[in-house]
């Protein structure tokens, strides 16, 4: 596939370290003050904002409204529609999960007591609804000691739902998985229902600058992958027929997958959060294995440590498979926060795939041209705040979490 020409020829003038990281030491990011701008889907808003970026098209005016959804509340990143009841569950970094029946907020499981925060990126991750009513898939990096080097595991699990009153039992947990972390950042930790009661699982590649320990391309380890699988009989087996060392392993070569999507024809856009110079979408299959090359690539470049970040785009390598777009760190840009290949929500916003950036709040939409295999990004505003995930609301409203806690409506 071919690329947007705007983001081979960027130059950058500045530029900072893309992950979600409070501490230096980690991947040496600075981590930005809280926002406290307001949400503005307006017009002069997608213009200004569109400047930012040299060669991004306004294209038709954009209409939404934007407005407040629920308060604050220790770092809600992700939201999904119980299949039974349709009421919301709204996913927390600290351990929480909470329902929304469009009136009250209410505790479906305190899990604070099993996860980690020592780190900013270390928390309950991921949840996935089942095939069954009463199960649900977990993912949470494990609680553990702070001091030191890190000794928590990446953990997927599944729990038992209370067929009476709806929630979640802490001491009601299986483990199926354990990924062990070797420092703690890049956990990704995204769970998605890839239908036919197959998952996808996603898994950074064990943190520190520059994957140190070479993760990304090691095809022995699960770091830096997306696994795919089913359940069966109580443990975790290949989704796809595979004779590879792991079958479980559908993607590698990715630095942190924080985020990622299905579209109605069945392709996988990921989200991979960059490291010196770019943000990446990659587009891929769930059918065919690839490796989206991290870490000898990094967007259309190759990657090493000191490398320039105004450099163009170097030749492709058939070794890997390139993003279909990239976006660099510039004008306070620094880590993509994935979000959804809109077959749902607001009109204006279908047909796309919808991503925003954690430092600046801006949200984009990319959709791909009359000329074939070529996308374009889109403008949509500023969600006035730092952006750590995206969900489905009610009524097919589309949901913004913020790291300070707000949870925002556009519709």
């Amino acid at each position: 596939m071919r690329v947007l020409p705007i983001a081979l020829l960027l130059l950058l003038s500045t530029f900072s370290v893309g992950c979600l990281s409070a501490n230096d030491s980690d991947d040496g990011f600075d981590w930005p003050d809280p926002s406290e701008n307001r949400c503005n889907l307006d017009i002069d808003a997608l213009q200004e904002l569109a400047e930012l970026r040299e060669g991004v098209e306004l294209g038709d005016s954009v209409s939404l409204d934007c407005d407040l959804f629920i308060e604050g509340f220790d770092a809600p990143h992700h939201s999904l529609i119980n299949p039974s009841n349709g009421d919301l569950w709204i996913v927390y970094l600290s351990g929480f999960i909470k329902s929304w029946d469009g009136g009250n907020l209410e505790d479906v499981a305190d899990l604070s007591s099993l996860v980690s925060r020592c780190h900013m990126e270390q928390g309950l991750l991921g949840l996935a609804f089942t095939d069954d009513p009463n199960m649900v898939l977990l993912s949470y990096v494990e609680d553990g000691v702070c001091e030191g080097e890190n000794q928590s595991d990446l953990i997927l699990s599944y729990a038992t739902v209370d067929e009476d009153n709806g929630k979640i039992d802490a001491e009601n947990i299986t483990v199926l998985k354990r990924i062990e972390q070797p420092n703690r950042n890049h956990n990704g930790g995204f769970l998605l229902h890839a239908g036919d009661g197959s998952f996808l699982w996603g898994i950074g590649d064990g943190g520190g600058a520059n994957d140190p320990d070479s993760n990304g391309q090691d095809n022995s380890t699960e770091l830096g992958t997306i696994l795919f699988f089913e359940l069966e009989n109580g443990g975790l087996v290949p989704a796809i027929n595979d004779s590879s060392e792991n079958p479980l392993i559908l993607h590698h070569g990715l630095r942190n997958p924080w985020r990622f999507d299905l579209d109605t024809e069945g392709r996988l856009w990921i989200a991979d959060v960059g490291q010196n110079c770019w943000e990446e979408v990659n587009l891929v299959t769930i059918d065919e294995k690839a490796n989206l090359g991290w870490a000898e690539r990094e967007g259309f470049q190759t990657f090493y440590e000191g490398a320039s970040c105004s450099e163009v785009a170097d030749m492709a390598d058939p070794n890997y498979v390139d993003p279909v777009f990239a976006y660099p760190h510039q004008n306070g840009n620094c880590s993509i926060t994935g979000g959804y290949w809109m077959d749902w929500g607001p009109e204006v916003l279908q047909e796309g795939y919808l991503y925003g950036d954690f430092c600046t709040g801006a949200i984009w939409l990319l959709k791909e041209s009359h000329e074939e295999s070529v996308w374009e990004e889109t403008l949509v505003g500023y969600s006035g705040g730092m952006i750590v995930g995206f969900g489905e609301g009610p009524e097919g409203g589309l949901l913004v979490f913020h790291w300070t806690g707000e949870i925002l409506r556009i519709s």
